[in-house]
């Protein structure tokens, strides 16, 4: 049975920091350190379960119009939405086949789709 492992999402260089703090502040990541092999190249991070989420840097980096992550976050919603409100990121909510789902843009314009 396969098994995610992690996503791998571009950034401009100049939102990758914004990136991060947008992993970790608001969606609850943690930094790893990544191989030295792609360190200056990418960032990476994870949740509790142990899925990832890698950054690439990337100059030329469109974000795309329909695609996005889907990540589980339980509980936690209300807790994100509130902390998507604090940051100032714009997103939209309702409930949708008996839960809660948060839709909104990262730093980077990447669409994410938070399942309460």
């Amino acid at each position: 049975m396969p098994r995610f492992h992690h996503a791998n999402l571009g950034v401009p260089p100049d939102a990758a920091d914004a990136e991060a703090d947008f992993l970790v502040g608001v969606l609850g990541y943690r930094r790893l350190e990544p191989p030295a092999a792609v360190r200056g190249r990418a960032r990476w991070f994870e949740a509790d379960d142990g899925t990832q989420v890698h950054l690439s840097l990337d100059p030329d980096h469109v974000p795309a119009a329909k695609a996005h992550t889907a990540i589980e976050v339980g509980d936690d919603c209300a807790e994100i939405e509130a902390r998507l409100t604090a940051a100032g990121v714009p997103f939209t909510a309702g409930d949708f086949d008996g839960r809660r789902i948060v839709i909104c843009r990262d730093p980077a314009g990447n669409g994410w789709e938070l399942r309460g």
